[in-house]
């Protein structure tokens, strides 16, 4: 079965300008939430699954792989499951930013 999976280079640019969700600092990159997103390996998630991530930490997300990085970042399930309706509210209130 195919998932339509959205796509809005818009609300990616917007993302990069927000602050980074675990640090509060600028100058951050739309870092998507592939963590129970349904997906298969190397199918990139909907773009209303992202986050704002300074640089470094996005680069860390990518390298030591995405499980590992928010179970290091995000202590347990309910705080993952927070961020990923977080990342959804985000782009549902896009037209209000």
């Amino acid at each position: 079965m195919k998932v339509n999976r959205i796509r809005d280079p818009e609300w990616l640019k917007a993302v990069s300008e927000m602050p980074c969700v675990l640090t509060g600092r600028p100058q951050t990159q739309a870092a998507h939430i592939r963590y129970c997103h349904g997906g298969g390996m190397g199918l990139k998630p909907s773009d209303d699954r992202v986050v704002p991530l300074n640089h470094v930490l996005h680069a860390k997300q990518h390298s030591m792989g995405e499980v590992r990085f928010w179970r290091e970042n995000i202590s347990d399930g309910l705080l993952m499951s927070a961020l990923i309706a977080y990342a959804e509210k985000l782009y549902r209130n896009r037209g209000a930013l």
